[in-house]
């Protein structure tokens, strides 16, 4: 067992000695790209081998340095951390697919490319597997400075005025982040997570721990980019560079969601709380998320903008699935939270495609597209019928799933909104194809060869959407167990704490003593 939980190593320090390798190939290209690739198609491989593991042998834990519960240094995966890995693995090795295949300009893939991205999927994957709120705090850190770099790559000047936003918002929502961490340890004496569930149960939920999660909620709302804290979003994404774009819009906002269902369902359960406050509030944000973000996503004309408001409208869906707060309620947002990692980042690497290929996205320039690309009419036509919720794919079983749960809670406003949601998300797809891909070709000549390197990448990643919704049964299944295990905490708490621990919360739940926990 000790073995396998040095695994959960690997996710992490993989893609950041990859990038340390890098640095030291910086005068050949090939070999950057070569050692890129080794470390991003492995990924994937690796993340489906830590489900597979956690399903054989339950919750890996790895604690590093003996430190106490309440420091917490501790790397835990169960069933969610390992999808998240997975589905995020996939689309780190298909965007490095779309740099290999020179969807990125030479000048500009020369200047650190590699290892920044390696750095920004290393983050990612810490953020999906630390046990404690500082070191997500690290991970988050790590991401954003990699992420400030990225996303002004090219130096353009549209692109250093929206990354000064990015940059900026991101500072203060740091520093927020850090003062809750500050809160939460001065509260409870513990930043662990497990710890600080069982501590907040024996205080027995006091107002303070609803403040606390309400701070919560912001920080990783401005993460997920959820209403009314989007207003970054759709300008600074749009005036990222081709395959950067799709990484981030695929799997970024989908951390701070992660951490939203790690979170709740671990330290804020209390029912009294969570019903009189922060379910109505979920419940809100999603609604607002979803219909505010696809309106804005309907009256753009340009691909990536279009397609950068529908990250909004999507996060909406997998914040319903949190505010309905049952096992399966959660099961269909995790669900739905890696079938859109792998939609959204392929429709955007199409409109990196049309970009690349065409050298604009602007839908009324851009016509005919199915004629000079029929591959790529047709990754697009499934990715967007997926994203849409169009039975057989995999974004069918996600939504009706938000549909079946939601009215079997009560939730019928919600229920309707995410419908609407849906019938517009379609008319804005029918928008982009009428536009660009239909019609006759215009007058304008592509004066550039057709690169068809970054369509066989972004093909790829639609494949692996056409797998999840071949294999939704099993993945099904493990969602379901994933989710009664977030509602349950007791298989976290035991692995991260032992029976002591999970003594103590049962001993709160019941009104009764317990054990006590030991004091920093």
């Amino acid at each position: 067992m000790d073995v396998a939980a040095n695994l959960i190593l690997l996710p992490v320090l993989g893609p950041i000695l990859g990038a340390i390798l890098c640095l030291f190939f910086q005068t050949s290209l090939r070999l950057q790209r070569v050692v890129s690739g080794v470390f991003s198609l492995g990924m994937p491989v690796m993340g489906l081998f830590l489900l597979l593991l956690v399903r054989d042998q339950g919750v890996l834990t790895l604690r590093l340095g003996s430190w106490p519960d309440y420091f917490g240094i501790v790397l835990i995966v169960d069933q969610l951390s390992a999808v998240m890995i997975l589905f995020a693995g996939c689309t780190q090795a298909a965007t490095w697919g779309f740099f290999a295949a020179r969807g990125v300009e030479v000048r500009r893939e020369r200047y650190l490319l590699h290892p920044l991205f390696l750095v920004l999927c290393g983050g990612v994957n810490w953020a999906f597997v630390t046990g404690d709120i500082f070191n997500l705090f690290v991970s988050f850190e790590i991401i954003l400075l990699a992420s400030y770099v990225l996303i002004s790559y090219g130096n353009e000047r549209t692109q250093i005025r929206e990354s000064v936003k990015f940059v900026t918002l991101n500072i203060v929502a740091s520093t927020f982040f850090l003062a809750t961490v500050a809160f939460a340890y001065g509260l409870f004496g513990t930043v662990n997570m497990a710890d600080l569930a069982v501590r907040v149960a024996q205080a027995g939920h006091p107002p303070e721990a609803t403040v606390l999660g309400t701070m919560f909620l912001i920080v990783f709302g401005i993460k997920a980019a959820v209403f009314p804290l989007f207003f970054w979003l759709p300008d600074a994404y749009p005036k990222a560079p081709p395959g950067i774009v799709a990484y981030f819009s695929g799997v970024l906002t989908k951390v701070g969601v992660y951490c939203l269902y790690r979170m709740f369902p671990l330290v804020f359960p209390d029912a009294e709380a969570f019903d009189s406050w922060f379910r109505p509030l979920l419940l809100v944000i999603a609604g607002t998320t979803m219909f505010i973000g696809v309106m804005g996503a309907f009256s753009q004309l340009t691909f990536r903008r279009i397609l950068s408001f529908h990250i909004i409208s999507q996060i909406g869906y997998m914040i319903f699935g949190l505010g309905i707060f049952t096992s399966l309620g959660l099961a269909f947002g995790i669900f739905y939270i890696f079938h859109n990692m792998v939609v959204k980042s392929s429709l955007l690497m199409v409109g990196d495609c049309v970009k690349v290929n065409e050298g604009t996205d602007e839908l009324k320039k851009v016509t005919g597209l199915i004629h000079a690309y029929p591959g790529l009419a047709i990754v697009f036509l499934l990715a967007a019928l997926s994203l849409a919720g169009i039975p057989p794919l995999s974004g069918f079983y996600g939504k009706f799933g938000f549909i079946f749960e939601g009215i079997r809670e009560g939730h019928y406003i919600t229920v309707a909104v995410s419908i609407v949601t849906g019938l517009f998300t379609l008319a804005s797809m029918i928008k982009i194809w009428r536009y660009s891909f239909w019609g006759g070709r215009s007058r304008r000549t592509v004066t550039r060869p057709v690169n068809v390197g970054v369509i066989a990448a972004t093909a790829g990643l639609v494949f692996v959407s056409v797998l999840i919704a071949l294999a939704s049964g099993w993945l099904m299944m493990v969602v379901v167990e994933a989710g009664e295990e977030l509602l349950a905490r007791e298989p976290y708490i035991r692995a991260v704490m032992g029976d002591r621990g999970l003594e103590a919360l049962r001993a709160a739940l019941a009104g009764g003593e317990g054990t006590a926990l030991a004091e920093p």
